[in-house]
């Protein structure tokens, strides 16, 4: 275990931070432990002795022609080409960004909604839910944005004629009585009498003789019930009707089998008189727009239809959120559950359907699903449920559906995200860790800055995602909030409401502001990540430009906050008498770090920590910083200017005890 820092009392005391356990702001910044910084920002503290500058962000890799912030943002992977989806919920339209080329392409107008939601669909392309409807880009068209409204749903048998197998047939197409496009239909038929035309030779009661024309999908099957002399066939029964394919054009396609083509049973030369008849058909497209009375025929030669099935539409697919688990996709509006069947993305027939959460512990509505860890993850404002063991029986669909908490869960989807097995979400009281069936809250080191997150409209604009920094892999949450922590953060400027991340690793808490240049931070909102060659990597929105965080060469601005100080003795007035600042510098001309000593009132001037020279590598610097005259003393350690500072090694303080105030 590394050592405890080194902090003395007596005459001259000494102060040493070194061990950098993260930030605490649930306790008094007196009161917080020797090896924790009240605040810092900019700086990942990785490891006794080792806090490092961080990189700042890239420079605008896209801009999009929009105005204020994205409202919703995710990231999907399309046969191998990572993209960012984002939608701004103040014009409703819906962009993509290519995350290689960072080229743009606006796939939606004119959502209105604000509670737009998207999945990753296999490797295929994105799908994308909103009250208003469904879409998928790239799924059914390469590159295109596909509506799933109004799509055939299901059908109905209206009439159908006993015809002659072997009739020639041809396919109408869909008939829509208000608009519609892109469906297609095909009809199955199958045998619904025979009777022996010829009566062959050598056949024995009880052969099977199975129907091969007419190019089947299952043959008709014919059982011989009874011969005569020479093995002649007397009777026959029919056992199954098959199934045959009917035509897919308006080609005329002789469909069913003609009873000339027979396989199987012992004898030979035994054909049969055939009828066929409609029994289904099989939506082959679904096509969009459907909003009349759409129907389908078969039609012989002379256009006569010899059946009808009348369509109806899947209607406005709505919803608020959508996951993919199981082999299909689970789209959740109000509260109800719906899902697809097995291996689709749009049939809801088949084994689809839903399921209504009435249980009291769902106290508003369905916030969110999230897939992940073998579970689906049902989201209410104050709930969680784990969906699981999806199975068939019978042409059904069942699960198991069990409740985790009724005390937590989210009202703002962006904030869920996975870390390692873990799946991290934001609620009103912090931020939650849910592993299996436990959630832990992780954020108790950071509450004070849980509480004053600021809100747009009716709730806060949280989001999450994970990033590696410093070979950390950490967790990111990225948000709006009130400061009163600093005088304005690394750039200086006035206190108030600025963007903030807060980040995550082995029980550490840093944060960070993503500043392109000296004293401009950009205001982030909207956060996702992907693996770029392996290393998980950060993308933040910035109004209407996307940056890649942590990325640039030059190390931005930072500020850390130690502890205020007592020395083991808190009723005793102390001074400060000298400051020190360890690092490893990169030979830049001067440190462009200044120290403030900081009592329970007041702070110092700041002062600057000077170089011998231009060193490169390793030196500690010391300054006299007289300062005091109070029960409590500490540092604040800032470069606003891009520092050459590489390492933070170590922050010191001596000072001098005095005369007891109760003296």
């Amino acid at each position: 275990m590394a050592a405890r820092s080194h902090n003395s009392g007596g005459q001259n005391p000494e102060f040493i931070l070194r061990e950098f356990q993260g930030m605490n702001l649930i306790d008094a910044r007196e009161a917080i432990n020797d090896d924790e910084f009240y605040w810092c920002e900019n700086v990942i503290p990785v490891g006794s002795g080792a806090a490092y500058p961080v990189g700042g962000p890239t420079a605008a890799l896209a801009t999009i022609a929009e105005t204020g912030a994205p409202s919703y943002t995710m990231t999907f992977n399309a046969f191998g080409t990572d993209y960012g989806f984002a939608v701004w919920s103040n014009s409703g339209h819906g962009w993509i960004v290519n995350l290689t080329s960072f080229a743009t392409t606006q796939i939606i107008t004119g959502l209105t909604s604000g509670q737009t939601s998207a999945t990753q669909y296999s490797n295929q392309g994105l799908l994308i839910i909103d009250p208003t409807g469904y879409w998928d880009w790239n799924v059914t068209t390469p590159n295109t944005l596909t509506p799933q409204n109004n799509a055939l749903a299901n059908s109905t048998l209206v009439f159908s004629n006993i015809i002659n197998g072997g009739t020639q047939l041809k396919n109408t197409g869909v008939v829509a009585g208000g608009g519609g496009s892109g469906a297609t239909v095909q009809t199955t038929w199958k045998v619904n009498s025979v009777a022996i035309n010829a009566a062959g030779t050598g056949y024995a009661v009880g052969d099977s003789l199975l129907l091969t024309d007419g190019n089947p999908s299952t043959p008709a099957q014919i059982i011989v019930s009874s011969i005569g002399g020479g093995g002649t066939i007397t009777g026959i029964s029919l056992a199954t009707g098959g199934a045959y394919p009917g035509p897919l054009t308006s080609t005329l396609v002789a469909t069913g089998p003609t009873g000339n083509t027979v396989s199987g049973g012992s004898g030979s030369t035994a054909t049969f008189t055939v009828k066929i008849i409609a029994s289904s058909i099989t939506v082959l497209n679904r096509g969009t727009g459907y909003t009349g009375s759409p129907f389908y025929q078969d039609l012989i030669s002379t256009n006569v239809a010899q059946d009808q099935f009348n369509l109806t539409s899947s209607g406005v697919i709505g919803g608020t959120s959508i996951a993919t688990y199981a082999g299909r996709v689970w789209i959740a509006f109000n509260r109800t559950g719906y899902f697809t069947d097995i291996n689709s993305y749009n049939s809801f027939g088949g084994v689809g359907g839903s399921f209504f959460i009435n249980d009291s512990y769902l106290h508003n509505n369905i916030t969110a699903f999230y897939a992940a860890n073998n579970y689906l993850y049902i989201f209410g404002d104050t709930s969680i449920d784990a969906l699981s063991n999806v199975t068939v029986t019978g042409g059904v669909t069942f699960f198991t559906r069990i409740n985790i908490t009724t005390a937590v869960g989210t009202s703002t989807p962006t904030s869920i995200f996975g870390y390692y097995r873990a799946i991290i979400f934001y609620h009103a009281s912090g931020f939650y860790q849910l592993s299996g069936a436990t959630p832990e809250k992780i954020s108790q080191k950071i509450s004070d800055l849980i509480n004053v997150i600021t809100t747009n409209g009716a709730f806060p604009l949280v989001y999450g995602a994970t990033v590696l920094v410093h070979s950390e892999l950490c967790a990111c949450l990225s948000f709006v909030f009130t400061d009163t922590f600093t005088a304005g953060g690394p750039t200086g400027t006035s206190p108030g409401v600025r963007s903030i991340f807060a980040l995550y690793f082995r029980g550490r808490w840093w944060v960070s502001s993503l500043i392109t240049t000296p004293g401009v931070a950009l205001a982030m909102q909207g956060v996702f990540s992907v693996s770029v060659s392996g290393t998980q990597t950060l993308f933040s929105w910035a109004a209407n430009s996307l940056y890649r965080a942590f990325s640039a060469s030059a190390l931005m601005p930072w500020l850390i906050k130690t502890k205020t100080w007592d020395a083991g003795a808190p009723l005793y007035e102390k001074q400060s008498i000298n400051a020190a600042l360890a690092a490893t510098w990169a030979g830049g001309a001067s440190s462009g770090v200044t120290l403030k000593v900081d009592t329970e009132v007041t702070s110092s001037g700041a002062l600057t920590v000077p170089l011998n020279g231009s060193p490169v590598g390793y030196q500690l610097d010391v300054l006299a910083a007289n300062e005091g005259g109070n029960q409590y003393l500490g540092l604040t350690a800032n470069s606003q200017a891009p520092t050459n500072a590489s390492k933070i090694r170590l922050l010191a303080l001596r000072g001098k005890a005095e005369h007891n105030f109760l003296a």
